[in-house]
């Protein structure tokens, strides 16, 4: 596994935050509680984040450097 050029763990971490943000807008405070819904940003800045490292490093990946 080269940290460097792989994207996997980046894209999982991605689906997670993106799931985790999408219950909290579907399910409301009641569904998740209120400490989540108080995470609601970090989890959309991660989600974000991560599936665009994974992304830029999936394009890369083919390319020798």
């Amino acid at each position: 596994m080269d940290l460097e050029h792989d994207f996997r763990p980046f894209l999982l971490f991605g689906i997670i935050c993106t799931i985790c943000a999408s219950a909290i807008t579907l399910g409301g405070i009641d569904f998740v509680g209120i400490w989540m819904d108080a995470l609601y940003p970090v989890f959309v800045i991660f989600a974000v984040g991560s599936l665009s490292i994974s992304w830029i490093r999936w394009q890369k990946k083919d390319e020798e450097s």
